[in-house]
């Protein structure tokens, strides 16, 4: 008898430790994959932001080879895929407050009043996995 509860008692033990175990690291897994549909949502938001106010000029690959500067400016839109994740904050203040706030040509338009920050953020996301 009492080596039969020995062994109920390491047994339920054991289912213990597995279920807080498990447990753990199953809600460290649901964190990181809750966050992947909110990153996607912004890559997407802000793709379609990006054909909307950037593409013309920029182009579909970011290159500044879009159709307006094939037909009519005398600048070279930037090259977007040359950015990295250090540079989105002065990516964000180009969009927002636009080009000529940065030192560059009046080209690029501010977006502050048509668009939030958080969309202007969408956009960032997007033009950094280009």
């Amino acid at each position: 008898m009492k080596i039969f509860n020995s062994k109920i008692l390491i047994i339920v033990n054991l289912l213990v430790c597995t279920v807080i175990f498990s447990g753990c690291s199953s809600s460290e897994t649901d964190e990181l994959s809750s966050e992947e549909p909110i990153h996607q949502f912004a890559i997407k938001e802000g793709k379609r932001l990006f054909q909307k106010l950037c593409l013309p000029c920029h182009g579909e690959s970011g290159k500044g080879d879009g159709i307006y500067w094939a037909s009519a400016l005398d600048l070279t839109p930037t090259d977007l895929t040359r950015f990295s994740p250090t540079e989105s904050e002065r990516i964000f203040k180009t969009i927002k407050y636009g080009s000529e706030a940065q030192g560059k040509s009046n080209l690029c338009p501010p977006w502050k009043n048509n668009h939030s920050d958080e969309e202007i953020g969408y956009i960032v996301d997007y033009i950094l996995t280009l």
